[in-house]
């Protein structure tokens, strides 16, 4: 995007390179702490509109370090993919546009949680998977740490997952919008320009059929 270009060139010695790795890091951290104080690091650090009005203004940043499982192995499979996934889209976006996309969603999430009143990094990290799935479609992952499946598959499942939260939970909704919305800014294109790739390849493939029929 031309903005994104004219930013970079102003801006984008201030970049945080490697910024999955901090993410990661803090999450480690929280969890940790976590388990030494009962959970009290994440009830200080996750989002809550109603303590952000009495000052804990932390919570407007920190809540994207919160811990998704308390499971160890869990956490520590969980974390590693979202370094992974982070990794992919910094490499394939450059640490300056990447930056701005994460910043971008901490933003719409909180201004979500002002209505919804609390505020999660879940369907955050869910829509990196997301715009992970547009780039690089055909990877492969293991489904419950077994099952080998393209990653656009299990892309697709959580789609699903996020659609049906978004008609039962009228909390959830505002929360998915704001997580989809940059997904959709940055995406875009690459989305469009897939799915033409994914009909080029069925009509090419009938074309071949019909040769030989």
């Amino acid at each position: 995007m031309k903005l994104l270009n004219k930013l970079e060139r102003r801006f984008g010695r201030f970049a945080i390179e490697n910024l999955m790795v901090v993410i990661c890091g803090g999450m480690a951290i929280v969890y940790i702490a976590d388990l030494l104080m009962d959970g009290f690091a994440t009830q200080m650090l996750y989002l809550n509109w109603q303590a952000v009005t009495q000052g804990q203004i932390w919570r407007c940043l920190t809540f994207i370090f919160e811990p998704e499982s308390r499971n160890p192995l869990s956490f520590l499979l969980t974390i590693y993919f979202y370094y992974m996934i982070g990794g992919a889209l910094e490499h394939e976006w450059g640490s300056f546009n990447f930056n701005c996309y994460y910043l971008m969603e901490i933003v719409c999430t909180v201004i979500a949680s002002i209505f919804v009143t609390v505020g999660s990094n879940y369907y955050i990290n869910l829509s990196l998977f997301l715009a992970f799935a547009i780039l690089y479609p055909d990877y492969q992952v293991l489904l419950f740490y077994v099952i080998p499946v393209k990653v656009k598959w299990v892309a697709l499942i959580d789609l699903v997952f996020m659609i049906y939260s978004f008609i039962i939970n009228p909390y959830a909704r505002l929360l998915i919008i704001a997580a989809l919305l940059p997904l959709i800014v940055f995406m875009w294109n690459d989305a469009v320009r897939n799915i033409r790739l994914f009909f080029d390849r069925r009509k090419r493939n009938k074309e071949f059929s019909d040769y030989w029929k």
